[in-house]
This record gives structure tokens, sequence and C-alpha cells, in this order.
């Protein structure tokens, strides 16, 4: 299995920065319509999507529980002019107040976790703000990046959130498949996105 750090060992190009924004513009576009001032992403990976929402002066502080992942995303950051806030700390326990954000996001994180650990997440999460949306490879998605991943159904995904309620819940295309899907209709959609209100 691989390990965080190797997935984000290398430096990303402009290239690289506007496919990563346009792959999850149906997650970002559910972040917008909510307004958000104060939001917290979950698991940085690049930094790409937080550094995106920097741009349009959202305050976005970023966490992550590995060092080496911090430290790209510090130099994506600075790279692509943004003005995340990036913080190495444990999802399970955030160091934050109550209602300290306005939202909560994250993409590719909850997969990695047990039925129990994603509720206990997302409690913690619904805790420091009223609203968390999330995006996650769904079965579609064809392959695994890391090697722990649940590439769950939609069905599955909501079964696991029936405890909490649940706004949104459906499933999107990344590009190019959202490109793709005009000359190829078989193809389905690999991301699973649910917002989550208090």
């Amino acid at each position: 299995m691989k390990k965080w750090e190797e997935v984000y060992k290398t430096e990303n190009t402009m290239e690289d920065f506007i496919g990563n924004v346009a792959n999850h513009s149906t997650l970002l576009s559910e972040i917008f319509i909510e307004r958000p001032k104060r939001i917290l992403e979950i698991g940085s990976g690049s930094g790409t999507l937080g550094i995106f929402l920097s741009h349009f002066n959202f305050k976005v502080t970023s966490i992550d529980s590995n060092g080496k992942v911090i430290e790209l995303a510090k130099k994506h950051n600075k790279l692509f002019s943004g003005k995340v806030k990036f913080i190495k700390q444990d999802a399970f326990k955030l160091g934050f107040k109550g209602d300290s954000f306005d939202l909560v996001y994250h993409q590719g994180f909850l997969e990695h976790f047990s039925n129990e650990e994603i509720i206990a997440l997302l409690k913690e999460q619904l805790r420091i703000a009223p609203i968390v949306v999330l995006s996650v490879p769904n079965n579609h998605y064809g392959h695994k990046d890391v090697g722990n991943e649940r590439l769950l159904s939609k069905e599955g995904w909501e079964r696991i959130l029936s405890k909490f309620n649940v706004a949104e819940s459906r499933e999107y295309y990344t590009l190019p498949r959202r490109e793709f899907k005009r000359a190829i209709p078989w193809l389905k959609p690999t991301m699973y996105l649910a917002k989550i209100k208090r």
C-alpha cells in the first residue's frame, strides 16, 4: 500500500492545478452555493482545491496528519499565490472550538475509513461547522490510488450517512469523462458527493 507522501511527492504544474479544479468543479460549486466565509479542508492533498477557493476571498484552513503532504501543499500555496493556512492535525480530534467554521469539506478522504470511523469523523466535523460537503471516488472509479480505499456505490454511501441530515446526495463525472459522456453514453460517473447539515 502506498503512503500519502508517495502520492503527493512531486510539485504540480499549472496544467495539474487547472485539471484538478476542473475535475472537481461539481464539489467546488456545492461549496460556493453555501457562500461560507470560513472553510476547513480536511486532507490537504496537493492543496489545489483549497488554494483555488482562497482566490475568492474565502478564509481557508487546511489540515492533514502527514507533515510531508503539508509541506508540498505549502509549496503549491506559494507557487499558485494561495492564501491557505496549512496545519498538521488529526481529523479525529480537531483543535478548533465549536462553530469555528461555516463549512467543512474534503475530497477523497472518507473512503479510507471504516463505517464507525466515518460516523465519528463526521460528528467531529459537524461540531465545528454546520455544513459538511464531501466527495469520494465511487464504485465506478476503476482503481485505488493508495490501496485501502473502499469504492462504494451511491447507495452504499447513503446507508453509511443515513444517521445524518443529508441535504444533497449524488454522483458526478470528472473531466475528461464528463466530455466523453456525450460520445460514449455508457460511461458512469466516478465520484459521489454528499452535503450534510447539522
